[in-house]
């Protein structure tokens, strides 16, 4: 599908719709509202499948990908009544949209699935949705200047064979008896290539997007200045983040107290836990003084920010649980054993 971007909207984050919810007359009673939720859900589905690809099974089992979304949170983001959202969660499933297990007392998992194709014999309430340049009685009609204006958007999904490109501009230039290329002829430079920075830029810009759901800009931005416009640096970063978060989580449900509690579930997510969500981006600037602008010497930098994030989280953790619930003094102790990983001495000079 054609994708053109305006200048205004380039670095922004959207949700997109898939338009079968829109074409598909299954899903029309669903209305915009209902679209949209699934649209939330279907994202934060992505954040799952990209943890998983990356070692963290934590939103994985037999079944797949599944996600947390509690019905208050998506009616805030929604802004309808809680009712409301409970509707429209019951539609979600009677349309096989997601499939909704409960898991422990108060939690349920949530399983995404893909809306049907639209019928062939149904008219399309979009018909520009199946736009694409690949099209070639579209391509030919497309004006010249947009297409090299927006060269670089498509251009990646097109395979390029050199022999193949240069026979193309031949034949264009013999069929209209012109002695330039259409690019020549109205002034237009040609696409240079980009740089490998230009390439980290993007890389960087696709990752922000995929975690956009879970940490927040500015904590985005403190991995960037860490990783100092290296892909290979900010995504190391982002799973490290996300491997000590798993270290913790796993040892805190190595207990059954909290393996069927609630609260654990409330205090290991980055959309529940403000501490985890606000204080990572001081922690990275606590590593960042630490490691570039310590007295001490670091003796494996590595280890030390895996080892400082970690910390830092069960600290979230161990704290949002004792300021929002009251805890007998067995768990307060059994709370603060679990959240204590020792810090091996080794890794500071």
């Amino acid at each position: 599908m054609m994708k053109l971007k305006g200048e205004d909207t380039m670095g922004r984050a959207f949700v997109s719709i898939n338009t079968d919810l829109v074409n598909n007359p299954k899903y029309r009673s669903l209305g915009t509202t209902g679209w949209f939720l699934y649209s939330l859900y279907e994202q934060r589905q992505q954040v799952s499948q990209y943890h998983s690809l990356n070692g963290d099974k934590t939103f994985t089992d037999n079944n797949g990908a599944f996600i947390y979304f509690s019905n208050e949170e998506a009616a805030d983001i929604l802004g309808v009544s809680l009712r409301k959202l409970t509707q429209l969660r019951k539609q979600l499933i009677e349309c096989g949209l997601i499939k909704v297990v409960r898991h422990g007392l108060r939690n349920f998992k949530i399983y995404v699935n893909q809306p049907e194709l639209t019928p062939d014999d149904v008219e399309l309430k979009m018909k520009w949705s199946n736009f694409s340049f690949e099209k070639k009685e579209m391509a030919q009609n497309v004006d010249t200047t947009l297409v090299a204006n927006n060269a670089s958007d498509y251009s990646q999904n097109m395979p390029i064979n050199q022999s193949n490109n240069n026979q193309s501009k031949s034949n264009i230039t013999r069929e209209t008896n012109e002695t330039d290329t259409p690019a020549q002829k109205y002034g237009v430079q040609p696409v240079s290539q980009p740089t490998e920075q230009d390439l980290d830029g993007m890389a960087i810009k696709s990752l922000e997007d995929k975690v956009a759901p879970v940490l927040t800009k500015s904590t985005f931005g403190r991995i960037k200045t860490l990783s100092q416009g290296s892909y290979s640096k900010a995504k190391w970063f982002v799973d490290t983040i996300f491997k000590a978060k798993s270290q913790v989580e796993s040892k805190l449900l190595s207990s059954d107290t909290w393996l069927y509690s609630p609260v654990s579930s409330e205090a290991t997510r980055f959309e529940t836990n403000e501490l985890l969500s606000k204080g990572l981006e001081s922690a990275l600037l606590q590593i960042a003084e630490h490691v570039y602008r310590g007295k001490e010497t670091i003796r494996n930098a590595s280890s030390f920010i895996y080892v400082y994030i970690r910390n830092f989280m069960a600290s979230a953790v161990r704290n949002y649980i004792k300021d929002n619930y009251e805890l007998v003094e067995d768990d307060e102790i059994e709370l603060n054993m679990l959240m204590n990983f020792k810090t091996p001495a080794a890794l500071v000079a």
